[in-house]
């Protein structure tokens, strides 16, 4: 090795001793330092507003039981505080740092509503894009399509739970990545043996899907029915449309 070589690693590791030398002063200066300041910011809202920064601050608070603004940030366990944030069940994740000027960033990301269940107008739940069953809140009404069923729940935390709730999922999830059926499609009633109907926001038929299967083939011949059917008869002409069949649109 030669004496160029060897002055070169002595001046690497030298650096790289006063780097993380600096690393640990500044962090440990920074451990000492009081929090000066909560920073709340909630990404992917969309208009959904199902949290906000004061809830926010005072799930990670404890309710102000437990102060963070002028508590040391060596004495706050970001984890413990994430956590707290992430027991509201429209929060599906809560990242909490420290900066350096003294404050607690947090990032929020919020549960988006596919969809909103009932059975007769009672126990309303909402379906997130996650398959989640939520419960409703009273802060915000999110537009989504009404899901009825005509049997009891049988999802208790997630519509994965089951095959059919698997396949139920997959339907609000093709419907709300589509913009035109996502602002077409308002109420779906699931019935007692599996088929489904739908009520369009628009025009008055009622939509006879069928099982929850073969969205794509369905959904293309519904389109067929709007583009080319409606437009020649009258857009009030029929009062139903089947698309249970292969092949074949049946309209009354």
């Amino acid at each position: 090795m030669s004496k160029q070589e060897k002055q070169n690693i002595l001046i690497y590791s030298f650096s790289g001793l006063l780097l993380l030398s600096l690393i640990t002063f500044v962090s440990i200066k920074n451990n000492g330092r009081p929090v000066e300041g909560v920073k709340v910011e909630i990404l992917e809202q969309e208009g959904n507003f199902f949290t906000d920064q004061l809830e926010v601050v005072d799930l990670m608070t404890d309710k102000s039981a437990d102060y963070v603004i002028g508590v040391e940030m060596g004495d706050l366990d970001p984890k413990i505080l994430e956590e707290r944030v992430e027991t509201n069940p429209f929060v599906r994740d809560a990242q909490v740092y420290r900066d350096l000027k003294g404050n607690l960033q947090v990032k929020v990301k919020q549960s988006k509503p596919i969809a909103r269940l009932f059975v007769d107008g009672k126990n309303d739940r909402y379906i997130d894009s996650e398959g989640r069953v939520l419960p409703v809140n009273a802060k915000h009404t999110a537009r989504v399509p009404l899901v009825e069923t005509e049997f009891d729940f049988v999802w208790e935390e997630n519509l994965n739970e089951s095959k059919y709730g698997m396949q139920v999922f997959d339907l609000l999830t093709f419907i709300e990545a589509d913009d035109f059926w996502k602002a077409q499609i308002a109420h779906i009633v699931v019935k007692k043996d599996g088929e489904v109907d739908m009520f369009p926001q628009v025009t008055k038929q009622i939509i006879e899907f069928g099982r929850p299967e073969d969205f794509e083939s369905k959904f293309s011949k519904l389109m067929t029915f709007y583009k080319e059917i409606l437009p020649k008869k009258g857009w009030n002409s029929y009062s139903r449309v089947n698309l249970k069949f292969e092949n074949q649109i049946i309209c009354e």
